[in-house]
Parts: structure tokens; C-alpha cells; sequence
């Protein structure tokens, strides 16, 4: 050989010889694609190196899980490829139909087999997805507008506002902010102009979790330092002043008055330590403060428990109930997160957070009545859809075999033709611990999916797909072989309405949450974003929007959903009126679309009625833990937009005699309903057709009944 100067060289030469790969090989130009419906006419392409005569099949891979069906939604062109020592790719014809029926996007997945003289260079998969073109975001109907007045922020240099309280006596909110350990007080006098009065150090006390605020008394959750001990409420009136304080349970997270303003309920979550070596029980405390702030003690406290249920474990985890570390009890695996409290203050539902259940308390016994599961959403039923991954940059709301578990945050209640319902924010959460971290991945090496029944495993896993999916490994292996027989995800994007009574749901806003944020062009851009950063499609592996807390409205007889979106951001607004068939009516979002700015990371919201509000209007208040502000919506009420039949038919409520210079005010109907003096101090509960205001001064009152209605009352004596 010339040029080669001896053996060394020689054996250099042989070996970089030898080590030519003439192999043919045939690949797919991407594992992904994404299509339009209108694009009838597309084409996948298939690379070759090395070309040879050779030949392989292409085919679409059977199973139970694709979503896109032959000759329905597509035709593949060719099935068996034909390589020659020329073809350096492959062209294949997919023709895409076009329908007229609103889907999900839809996807199924080719897979190259039978192949003879040729070799597959990496995946013998591609997912193709067919984005439809006929499913439509809700259209808001806007008889009811969130216009955005005012973002307040207490502090500029530092807030982080997860909960807001409103006193319609002394026209204040009272803002938390953990992080800080304050307690801040702001004049809402002129919403459009709020201003700082005081922050209070909490930390004296405690921690700070939640606020709340009736009758001019300020209640205030605080946790011990070391979160495993028992707690305290705080008792402040609006000023700030100190007033009292007792002990309740572990972590109280969370705290609300009762309507009749007699008693404060605390959620004490009872949360371990970080290597569960400690792990208190869950518990919810009641104060009866009926006698007076000034004269409350440690007996006036009730702490509820859950260690009754401790023996009905095995019956209520089959009923799915979720128990997620063995080692505990129940009780101490219970962890109360929310409270709604019945308009006759006689009952209370707590929610079980990452238990995914819901607790009933007989408030006349304080007594847990009843724990029930909230079950799960099952992602392939019809309406339901997901973005399932952060890095395929693109919005694909599909259905996919997943079933998640609800895990509700924040939680709301009211009455409809005598039935109970709960309005639920399905957040999901999951439990992270040093000896107990149920977060995983689909597409992790050790969440192995059973194989006949999830035969799509190695698509399922692609990254594009569902591979970075955020899912939990406590729940799934129903044979207890190793493998998961169902993917189970926690939180379902979505807010839900159950009847509390028959312990059943009637509702759940399926996808829509995603539809009207991914089409609406005003909001498009942060599709899917996380609360800390604006970029696209950041928290679609985990939770999306993830709806973090509810309040309720009744106005003119219609009752209001207001649902705030943690990671998103913004409000959704639904009339609730009929509880198995919601309406949507509106959305905003305030933070900055383009760069990250504005409000961000809502956590605590509330209404505020006109009767109660500084200036006759409705506003909704959300506060927002990560951009510490505190977002000011005043509702426009555009009453032409409202169709008669979510209007009640029953005759609008009369107050009489009016003006009344006796002892007792009649109404042409039983009601519900409380009487606010004009400083909107409530002075009166009612409940039937009269009441006895012999014990009110002259003036002008308000009478707000359960179902929205207002009427004015002048008494004159």
C-alpha cells in the first residue's frame, strides 16, 4: 500500500478499514408531527442512508388508546415501502379528512415493521396529531364583566398576599403575607385609589396562613414555628389592635367565620415533617365567639378530630378515599385544607386535600357526620382534553388514558331548591417528603406501565406525548405486580359542582379552562404558563391552569361562579345558576402578556356585595401570593345580556310595612337573608315570612336574602 511505512501503520490502516458501516438505514424525518384538519393533503417523510435495495412496512399501530380512527379521520397512501440503491427519502401521502364535528386534537401513531435489507435508525414510532378545526372555546356571554380598576400592593418591597378579608364596617382589607409574617391593613375607601394604613407583626405570635373578618373583628390563623405543634386564631379588631388569642390544632391553614358570625372554623392540616418521624393529626377547630371576642377562652374552643374514622380505614380507601403513607393513621393522613359553611351555619364541608375527599361537620354537635371520595376524571370520556407536554410547541388539547384524581383547594357552597352543593377548585396537589415523594413522571424508567393493558407504553412515554407528564406512583397498581395498570394524575384543570347531599357531581368544566385560554388571542401567549415566568406552555406537564380558589355571588337572582387560576392567572367567571349546566360569562388576566409583569400567582378571592362595597358596585378581590398584589375587579352587570331563562319566575320579595314605625317587618315570602345597618354592619339574621326590629335605631337598613335580592328599609320610629 503505498504511503505505508511499516507494520504499525499498516495495522492502523486495516483497522480504520474495517470500521466502514455500509448499512442501509431507513428513519423517520421526525417522531412528531402535527397537521392541521384543513391540510387534506399532507405528507410524512422517511430518511435513508446508505441506500440499498430493501423494502418495510409502514403501518398505524393497533390499539386501544388512539384517538384518530382510519378512513374516519385519515388515510395512510402506502403500506409497504420499496427502497432502491437511489432513494435517499421517502414520501408518504397521509390524507386528512375534514369534518364538521367538534373533537379533541387527535392523534394515532405509525410504526415501521417488516423490514428486509434495511435497519431502523432509532424509533420505529411517529405520533401524528390532527389539530381540529370545528371544536370552540366557549363563547363568554358577559352578562357579567370583570373590569380590572386598581392592582394594589402593600408593600413594594416585599408581599406576598395569598389571602384577602374585606370589612364592610370600617370599608379595610386585611391582606397576609407569610413570607413577611404581617398582617396588612389597607383603606378600600376609593377602590381605585387603596392606600396602607398599618401592617401588623404576626410574628410574635406565630406564622400567618389566613385572614377573616366580620363585624369589625379581624381573626387571623397563625401556626406555630414548628409546624407539627398546635396553633393559634388571633383576634384583632380593624384597627389592628390586639384582642385575644387561643389554641387550635397543627397548621391552621386556613380559616373562615360562620354566616350567623358566631362561631370561626379553622382547616388545620396537621402536616409531618420532612421525614415523617412527626406527623400530627388533621383537624378542624370551632370558636364559638358568640359571647364576645373580649370574653373568649380556651373553652370556647372545640377541635374536631378524625380518629373515629381511624377503624373505617380499609372502608373508606375502597370507597377512594386516599390514604398516601402507610405508617400513619388515617387521621394523621387527613390533612383539611378548605371549609364552606352552610347559610344557616349549621353545617360545614372540609376538604380532605390530598385525600381527594370531602368531610361533613354537624356544626349544632361539632361532630364529622361523613367522609366521601371525590373519584376521579376520566381524560378519554367525551368533552375531556388536556395539553399533556411542555416541549412539543404546540397547544394539543387531547384526550389521553389518564383518570386524575380531583384534589380541590379552595371550595364553595350554596343552596339550590333545597339542595346543597359544593362548588369545588380542582388545584391538585401532590406530597413531597423525604420518605415520601409520590411525584413522578410518565415517561420515568421506574413507572413501568402493564403492558397488555397499556400496549401504547413506549409512545405513551415519548416526551412529546405524555413522557413528561407529572403523575403519582401511590396509586395505579391495582395487582400490586410492580407495573401501573391505570395512570393516575393529580388536580383535573378544571372547577367542579357536587350535590354535598347525594355525595354525587353534577358538573365539571371538562376542558374549557384551556380551550378559552389557548383561542383567546388576548391570552394565548401565556397558554399554560407558570406563575413565575411568562413562557408558553411551562405548567402543561403539571396541573395547567390550575384553579385555585372559588367564591360565589347571587346577583339579581343568579348565582355566580368566580374561579381564580394560580398558574395562569386571571378569573374565570360562570353562572352557576343551574348547577348541571353551567354558563360561561367571562375572563380576565392581568398579568403582563409580554413580559412578566402585572399580577401573578392568585391564591385567596372574594366577593363583595353592593350593600357592603364603599360605593354601591360588585367587586371581586383575588390575591396574588407571587406579584404580592391585590387585584380589584368591579363587575359589570350588563342585564341585556342575561337570557330570561336562567331568571327564577317566583315573585320579587316585598318588605312591609316600608317605612316601618313599629316592632315587626313582614315579607310576602319566607326567606333567608340578613339585615345590614347603612355602614353595612349586619344587625339581623332572618329566616321566614318576619322579624323583629324592635331593637333598631332610625335609619336605613339593607335586607340581602340567600338567593341575591336587596331590599331597602326605613325605619322610622
Amino acid at each position: 500500500v503505498n504511503g505505508v511505512k511499516d507494520a504499525q501503520n499498516l495495522a492502523m490502516f486495516s483497522e480504520y478499514t474495517y470500521n466502514f458501516n455500509f448499512t442501509t438505514k431507513i428513519k423517520f424525518e421526525k417522531n412528531f408531527y402535527v397537521f392541521k384538519e384543513s391540510e387534506t393533503n399532507a405528507s410524512i417523510k422517511l430518511l435513508v442512508t446508505n441506500p440499498s435495495i430493501a423494502s418495510l412496512k409502514i403501518a398505524v399501530k393497533s390499539g386501544k388508546f388512539n384517538t384518530a380512527t382510519a378512513s374516519t379521520d385519515f388515510n395512510i397512501t402506502a403500506s409497504t415501502l420499496n427502497i432502491n440503491g437511489n432513494s435517499t427519502e421517502l414520501t408518504i401521502g397521509l390524507g386528512i379528512v375534514e369534518d364538521a364535528v367538534a373533537e379533541q386534537d387527535e392523534y394515532f401513531t405509525l410504526e415501521l415493521t417488516d423490514e428486509s435489507g434495511v435497519t431502523i435508525d432509532g424509533s420505529r414510532l411517529a405520533t401524528i396529531y390532527i389539530k381540529d378545526n370545528d371544536k370552540k372555546a366557549p363563547v363568554a356571554n358577559k352578562e357579567i364583566e370583570l373590569e380590572h380598576i386598581n392592582s394594589f400592593k402593600p408593600d413594594s418591597t416585599g408581599s406576598t398576599c395569598e389571602i384577602v378579608a374585606y370589612d364592610s364596617i370600617s370599608k379595610r382589607i386585611f391582606m397576609t403575607s407569610a413570607i413577611e409574617g404581617r398582617l396588612d391593613i389597607a383603606d378600600f375607601s376609593n377602590p381605585a385609589n387603596v392606600t396602607l394604613i398599618k401592617s401588623v407583626d404576626i410574628s410574635v405570635y406565630g406564622g400567618i396562613t389566613s385572614v377573616g373578618v366580620k363585624n369589625g373583628i379581624v381573626a387571623v390563623a397563625s401556626p406555630n414555628a414548628n409546624e407539627q405543634l398546635n396553633g393559634k386564631v388571633v383576634f384583632f379588631n380593624t384597627n389592628g389592635d390586639y384582642i385575644k388569642d387561643v389554641t387550635v390544632g397543627a397548621l391552621p391553614d386556613m380559616l373562615v367565620f360562620s354566616p350567623d358570625g358566631k362561631k370561626v372554623l379553622t382547616a388545620n392540616e396537621g402536616q409531618p415533617n420532612s421525614d415523617y418521624s412527626v406527623d400530627p393529626e388533621g383537624s378542624v377547630s370551632v370558636i364559638d365567639i358568640s359571647a364576645g371576642v373580649a370574653n373568649l377562652t380556651q373553652s370556647n374552643v372545640v377541635t374536631i378530630s378524625f380518629t373515629a374514622f381511624n377503624s373505617q380505614e380499609s372502608v373508606l380507601i375502597n370507597s377512594g378515599v386516599r390514604k398516601l403513607y402507610s405508617a400513619s393513621t388515617l387521621s394523621q393522613d387527613f390533612e383539611p385544607e378548605y371549609i364552606a359553611i352552610s347559610s344557616d351555619s349549621k353545617k360545614a364541608w372540609v376538604v380532605l386535600q390530598e385525600n381527594n375527599a370531602v368531610a361533613e361537620i354537624d356544626l349544632m354537635t361539632n361532630t364529622v357526620v361523613s367522609i366521601w371520595p371525590l373519584g376521579t376524571k376520566d381524560w378519554m370520556a367525551s368533552g375531556n382534553g388536556f395539553d399533556a407536554s411542555d416541549n412539543n410547541q404546540n397547544i394539543l388539547i387531547s384526550s389521553w388514558p389518564v383518570k386524575s384524581f380531583f384534589i380541590p383547594d379552595g371550595i364553595a357552597t350554596f343552596k339550590k331548591n333545597g339542595v346543597n352543593y359544593i362548588v369545588t377548585a380542582n388545584e391538585g396537589d401532590e406530597k413531597e417528603y423525604d420518605n415520601l415523594n409520590e411525584r413522578t413522571t410518565v415517561g420515568s424508567s421506574s413507572y413501568l406501565l402493564d403492558s397488555t393493558l397499556y400496549p401504547e407504553a413506549e409512545m405513551l412515554k415519548q416526551s412529546f406525548n405524555l413522557g413528561r407528564l407529572r403523575v403519582t406512583n401511590l396509586n395505579g397498581d391495582t395487582d400490586m405486580d410492580g407495573d401501573f395498570d391505570q395512570i393516575y394524575s393529580l388536580g383535573t384543570r378544571s372547577f367542579s359542582i357536587f350535590n354535598a347531599d347525594s355525595k354525587t357531581i353534577v358538573f365539571d368544566s371538562k376542558d374549557d379552562f384551556e380551550q378559552i385560554t389557548s383561542q383567546d388571542t388576548n391570552f394565548s401567549m401565556v397558554f399554560n404558563a407558570d406563575n413565575e415566568g411568562n413562557g408558553i406552555k411551562g405548567r402543561s406537564r403539571a396541573k395547567g391552569p390550575e384553579p385555585e380558589g372559588v367564591c360565589l355571588a347571587t346577583i339579581n337572582k343568579r348565582t355566580y361562579a368566580f374561579v381564580s387560576l394560580e398558574r395562569t392567572g386571571g378569573v374565570m367567571a360562570y353562572n352557576i345558576t343551574d348547577p348541571s349546566n353551567p354558563t360561561f360569562v367571562h375572563y380576565n388576566n392581568t398579568r403582563d402578556k409580554k413580559v412578566y409583569a402585572g399580577d401573578n400567582g392568585p391564591e385567596g378571592i372574594i366577593y363583595i356585595h353592593p350593600a357592603q362595597s364603599p360605593d354601591g358596585n360588585h367587586y371581586i378581590l383575588v390575591a396574588n401570593e407571587l406579584s404580592g398584589t391585590i387585584t380589584i375587579y368591579k363587575l359589570k352587570v350588563n342585564t341585556t345580556n342575561v337570557s330570561l331563562n336562567s331568571i327564577e319566575n317566583e315573585n320579587l320579595l316585598v318588605a312591609y310595612p316600608n317605612p316601618n314605625s313599629g316592632n315587626t317587618l313582614m315579607f310576602n315570602a319566607n326567606i333567608e337573608a340578613k339585615m345590614f345597618d347603612s355602614n353595612g354592619r349586619e344587625v339581623l339574621n332572618i329566616n321566614g315570612n318576619s322579624v323583629d326590629i324592635s331593637n333598631l335605631n332610625n335609619g336605613v337598613y339593607y335586607v340581602i336574602t340567600s338567593d341575591g335580592q336587596v331590599l331597602e328599609v326605613i325605619v322610622s320610629k
